[in-house]
């Protein structure tokens, strides 16, 4: 998967992103930033399995569902 822009749902735990793009309208992308999901940003994911998922950007941990992650395109890295 290495090379690629997937959702960040498609990455599994363990596994790290860096954000390339958001596609969906302005709140929701309004939404993403605010919780420091930005272009550039580097994503960990620590849990993705039935229920949401749990993130780790930088010291922070996040939960986002499956709608929201499926919007943030990532490249694995």
């Amino acid at each position: 998967m290495n090379g690629l822009n997937v959702p960040l749902n498609f990455l599994n735990e363990g596994r790290f992103g860096r954000v390339e793009s958001i596609s969906s309208g302005e709140l929701i992308i309004k939404k993403l930033m605010e919780m420091g999901i930005v272009k550039g940003s580097t994503i960990q994911v620590m849990k993705n399995d039935m229920g949401p998922m749990i993130l780790r950007i930088g010291e922070t941990r996040l939960v986002l569902g499956k709608g929201m992650a499926q919007k943030v395109i990532v490249r694995e890295c």
